[in-house]
């Protein structure tokens, strides 16, 4: 008894709804502005409102911000050189993570290499040397080291190295 009367209350609702079991509902939607200029959304034609069709205007930003000329990676090892020692001499760890070679990381190993990343650019830096090899006739920059202090112990220092690589035509730090 209680299936049947809910099933004839809702076979009762249907018709009056509107919903999905009408196959005449109109789905358009108008956007349209009044004679006040108040906006109205309705599924009737915007003159049966005596009001006129709203155009969507694009949103564009008032000025367009060009990409910022100080990020060019570095592609000659001694402009590299110079913007590892401007990176750590700013002591920003995302500066840091920004020139280092990420290709090979995992996830795990990216939060362990951040870590340590961390440490090494808060620390107050010595010197930077590029360590080459010569292969067919050229030098090829292959380490870049650096010596820093250590916080914890005055006048001691630590030295760091990191492999270079060329990806891209352009030089990174890599573990």
């Amino acid at each position: 008894m209680r299936n049947t009367v809910l099933a004839v209350a809702l076979l009762a609702w249907l018709p009056i709804s509107g919903g999905a079991a009408s196959a005449s509902v109109k789905s358009d939607i108008h956007r349209c502005i009044g004679e006040d200029n108040v906006k109205i959304f309705t599924d009737r034609a915007c003159s049966a409102l005596q009001a006129r069709d709203r155009v969507e205007e694009p949103v564009r930003p008032a000025e367009l911000n060009p990409p910022s000329p100080h990020y060019d990676c570095s592609r000659q090892i001694d402009i590299f050189h110079a913007q590892v020692s401007a990176v750590l001499d700013s002591g920003d760890v995302n500066k840091l993570s920004g020139i280092y070679h990420w290709m090979e990381d995992t996830r795990s190993s990216a939060d362990i290499l951040m870590g340590e990343l961390k440490v090494i650019s808060s620390r107050r830096l010595l010197g930077v040397k590029v360590e080459s090899i010569e292969l067919d006739g050229e030098e090829q920059p292959t380490r870049l080291w650096l010596d820093q202090y250590v916080p914890e112990r005055p006048g001691q220092t630590i030295r760091t190295d990191f492999k270079l690589v060329m990806n891209g035509g352009c030089w990174w730090l890599h573990r």
